[in-house]
């Protein structure tokens, strides 16, 4: 009976399978986590649609006013987007945190554009030009991560080695 247990304790102890039960332990954690964040961001776009409604059901309602919940709409949605394509690849894709940023900060330019300072501008056309780099220089630039593959060392010559025996004549 001890010998059983034994056995399975060893096994169990292996390196390699304590590793993988870990690591498959810390994924499942983390699915947890990303499907707590999927239903609230699902909870935040149902009462950004909700806020819409009542805006829209005043007698006096504004555009302006208007557009940036719109946008704050757009934001969650692609928010929600980007986790679901995480949980399909196991990966974030990066151009579509720059292109939910670039979002976020035209909807902050629309609200806030009336009291900015010109120096405001400037700051914001950089911003946004370095945003608009990072979205553009690796997709079209750089090579794509599904297209990478290492490359093979270049050919390299064999040279023979040369001893220099001292002959005596």
């Amino acid at each position: 009976m001890t010998d059983k247990i034994r056995e399975k304790l060893k096994d169990l102890l292996e390196p390699h399978k304590i590793h993988k039960k870990l690591g498959d332990f810390l994924e499942f954690l983390e699915d947890i986590i990303v499907l707590i964040l999927l239903i609230l961001l699902f909870l935040l776009s149902i009462y950004a649609l909700h806020d819409i409604y009542i805006a829209l059901t005043k007698a006096k309602v504004k555009v302006y006013d208007l557009i940036p919940k719109f946008i704050y709409l757009f934001i969650l949605i692609e928010l929600f987007r980007l986790t679901i394509v995480y949980l399909k690849e196991r990966r974030i894709d990066t151009s579509l945190i720059v292109k939910t940023t670039l979002i976020a900060v035209l909807r902050e330019i629309i609200i806030k554009a009336p009291y900015f300072k010109p120096l405001d501008y400037v700051g914001i056309a950089f911003l946004t030009l370095i945003l608009a780099l990072m979205y553009y220089v690796p997709k079209y630039i750089f090579v794509s991560e599904a297209e990478f593959e290492l490359k093979k060392k270049p050919y390299q010559l064999k040279t023979k080695r040369v001893v220099k025996s001292k002959r005596k004549e």
